[in-house]
């Protein structure tokens, strides 16, 4: 999904890497590519330059970039969760509370999901970390399978769009892709999203079924599909993919 497009920058998201920023400075000499420690791909061209020139020395670098990718993940400090963490997962809200009892329990109902620790768990220790991040993630993939799917198929039907298959993955890379099958991949983070952000990013993809590009006519024709298209980029653009 093309995030923004300025004089000197432009700003894509690439299919394979994510997120792809496109500069021009006047003292480059030559294409340089930097991947960034959060993830965020760098491609520096001379201002002579047309973008399109550097677009494939990315796509004959993808190998280098994917490992230095991993590299950053691999450095990323992750944020302790503790009493204190709270995620808005659509209409629920999901928290970490102590109990009296032994063992890490789940409790969720309409309205929230509840995370119940043992009160005499050190929650520092890297062996707690690990099981409230899967526990929280596995929160999120639930809470995705059960709206996401049903959600892109009212959304496809509406608009007169044939899907081949829709699913959920544990992707923190992009919030969704779209194959030239006609397979709809989004990720479980997409609950973490206000309900408008969400339809944006399923019509984004949905709209590639018809443009496997970033085109004129793609952004022309998702913005058929959903008019205020590009308020809503601009919108997610502020939304990153946690590091849970």
């Amino acid at each position: 999904m093309r995030r923004s497009l300025e004089p000197n920058q432009k700003t894509v998201e690439h299919p394979e890497i994510g997120r792809v920023i496109f500069k021009k400075n006047p003292r480059s000499k030559r294409i340089t590519l930097k991947v960034k420690t959060d993830g965020t791909v760098i491609v520096t061209l001379p201002k002579r330059l047309a973008y399109k020139t550097a677009e494939p020395i990315l796509n004959e670098n993808l190998a280098w970039i994917k490992k230095q990718l991993e590299k950053a993940r691999a450095s990323q400090v992750t944020k302790l969760l503790s009493y204190e963490s709270t995620f808005q997962i659509r209409n629920k809200v999901l928290s970490i509370l102590p109990h009296n009892r032994e063992g890490l329990m789940l409790s969720s109902d309409q309205d929230k999901i509840e995370i119940l620790v043992p009160q005499t768990w050190d929650l520092s220790t890297k062996e707690v970390q690990e099981q409230l991040q899967y526990v929280v993630t596995e929160s999120l993939r639930d809470e995705a399978k059960n709206y996401l799917p049903e959600r892109t198929q009212v959304l496809a039907d509406q608009k007169g769009i044939l899907i081949n298959a829709i699913r959920v993955k544990k992707v923190k890379t992009r919030w969704g892709s779209c194959s030239s099958k006609s397979n709809i991949n989004l990720s479980l983070y997409l609950m973490l999203l206000p309900d408008d952000l969400i339809d944006y990013v399923i019509l984004h993809e949905l709209a590639h079924i018809k443009h496997q590009n970033h085109s004129a006519a793609f952004w022309n024709h998702l913005e058929d599909l959903l008019p205020g298209s590009k308020q809503l980029d601009k919108a997610l653009n502020g939304y990153r993919i946690p590091f849970l």
